[in-house]
């Protein structure tokens, strides 16, 4: 978690300069795809979203003290122009920065604090899970990979979509599924990624057109329980990464984890159960 409290430093530090995502992974020391991974699990929002809601939280508090032309408060919280900052505002709070200005009402605001240690305690107590260590064999999937952006990813859609393709994979094993995330690249500010709706394999010898294969390596995971809609699911990764993790015996390893899916399930199912595989290791 020090890892993650020295990337929101950095965004505090640089609020009013200009910041891309990779600077923030940096001053991390994890790379970007991972960085954004555990930052959205923890925080609740994609690290761009988290600087961006900040910055309007502070032209907001600007515009309440009647500090400077909106225009220049815009530019100085990193807005390109009056317009881009009239719409983003709105987005957020729900009024124009003019209305806001009138009005100087901070209440009728919802702030992004910044995200701090006593978050992270409160988190750290309000849950209590724990996850069964195992040592999962290598294994063989193919399946389909969809790119996605921080901050629209939704399971449900690309699960529906892959269910009528799944019988194209003709030597398949057992009955399980399996949610790999991935990165794919990086671009401009931001970072891409790939989730891939697969099912295990004996061989690659028939991929279908239009389908991947890749391997789960043999490693050692965390295995998490997750049972209810998969809109619940959010909840549960913010335990794991800001609560079960920083306390236990093991560190995070920079590799695919993973959802499981037993058979006969589908993400929208309310009762549904699902496996998270976090890759660990012991700390050392």
């Amino acid at each position: 978690m020090e890892r993650i409290f020295k990337g929101i430093d950095f965004i505090e530090r640089n609020m009013f300069e200009p910041v891309d995502i990779h600077d923030i992974a940096r001053a991390s020391h994890y790379s970007t795809y991972h960085f954004c991974r555990i930052f959205r699990a923890v925080v609740g929002d994609s690290p761009k979203e988290y600087l961006r809601k900040r910055r309007l939280t502070i032209a907001a508090e600007r515009l309440a003290g009647g500090e400077n032309s909106i225009l220049d408060i815009a530019l100085a919280c990193q807005f390109e122009s009056h317009a881009s900052f009239t719409r983003s505002f709105k987005q957020l709070f729900k009024m124009t920065p003019e209305q806001y200005r009138e009005k100087a009402d901070p209440f009728r605001l919802i702030y992004r604090d910044q995200f701090s240690p006593h978050m992270l305690h409160h988190l750290q107590n309000r849950l209590d899970m724990e996850p069964e260590i195992v040592t999962r064999r290598e294994t063989r999937v193919v399946g389909i990979a969809r790119q996605y952006n921080e901050e629209d990813l939704n399971i449900e859609t690309l699960w529906s979509a892959f269910r009528p393709e799944v019988f194209q994979i003709t030597n398949r094993v057992g009955r399980d599924a399996f949610g790999i995330y991935e990165a794919y690249h990086e671009r401009d500010d931001s970072v891409a990624f790939s989730y891939i709706c697969s099912v295990e394999v004996k061989d690659f010898d028939h991929v279908p057109d239009g389908m991947i294969a890749r391997t789960i390596p043999a490693r050692l995971y965390a295995v998490f329980r997750h049972q209810g809609p998969i809109s619940y699911l959010p909840e549960t990764l913010k335990y794991i990464w800001g609560s079960w993790l920083p306390k236990s015996d093991y560190e995070y390893l920079e590799s695919p984890d993973f959802e499981l899916y037993s058979p006969g399930t589908r993400p929208d199912d309310p009762d549904k159960v699902l496996f998270l595989y976090i890759p660990v290791c012991e700390k050392s």
